[in-house]
């Protein structure tokens, strides 16, 4: 220690009324706690940046990461089209060829089969096509029926009022307007009388 050091602390210990070896002996013991306590925050100041990197996101452990939740999708597979289609089975009224008077009320009935895997249901449709229609109605309701089950079409016509042969024929429409199954015939003969047996 130089010599105007201790002069200056044997002022200060003489204006504070303590012996300078006392007072030396003071600062010196303070010296060492104040070294370890600058190397203490030395120490916290450089280990500080490597605290805080533990504690960002990003090196989070995997352990403590939300699982990831992957979508799932159900395929649905399309409904497989039925088809459509009828067979004509028989005439219930007014066979082929019946002969008949002019102007007279007829009602005509076909059974049919359904014989295609639709279940026919609104918008199924008989339509007249080509011939002798007979009446002023052109298209009628289908008559709802399942797969391979009877179903009958009635039409109701009135003869024409001119002797002559006349047919005409229909056909099935489903609600796409697409014509499946048979043709429905319609045959007949006018006449002005007909023969009938007669009484004695």
């Amino acid at each position: 220690m130089s010599t105007s050091s201790l002069q200056t602390i044997n002022v200060i210990g003489t204006m504070r009324d303590i012996r300078p070896s006392i007072y030396i002996t003071f600062i010196l013991a303070c010296i060492p706690f104040m070294l370890i306590g600058c190397e203490q925050e030395a120490k916290m100041n450089t280990s500080q940046p490597d605290n805080v990197n533990t504690l960002t996101p990003n090196n989070t452990s995997s352990s403590s990461s939300p699982p990831t939740i992957s979508p799932t999708f159900t395929l649905i597979s399309p409904k497989k089209p039925c088809t459509n289609d009828a067979m004509f089975v028989t005439d219930l009224t007014i066979p082929d060829f019946t002969k008949l008077e002019p102007d007279k009320p007829i009602s005509k009935l076909w059974q049919i089969r359904n014989t295609g895997t639709c279940s026919w249901g609104p918008g199924y449709s008989v339509v007249f096509k080509e011939g002798h229609a007979m009446t002023a109605k052109l298209q009628h309701a289908l008559y709802p029926a399942q797969p391979d089950a009877n179903a009958i079409i009635q039409i109701d016509m009135t003869t024409p009022s001119s002797p002559g042969d006349y047919q005409g024929y229909w056909l099935l429409y489903d609600p796409d307007g697409i014509m499946f199954g048979h043709k429905l015939f319609i045959k007949i003969t006018v006449e002005d009388t007909i023969e009938t047996s007669s009484s004695e």
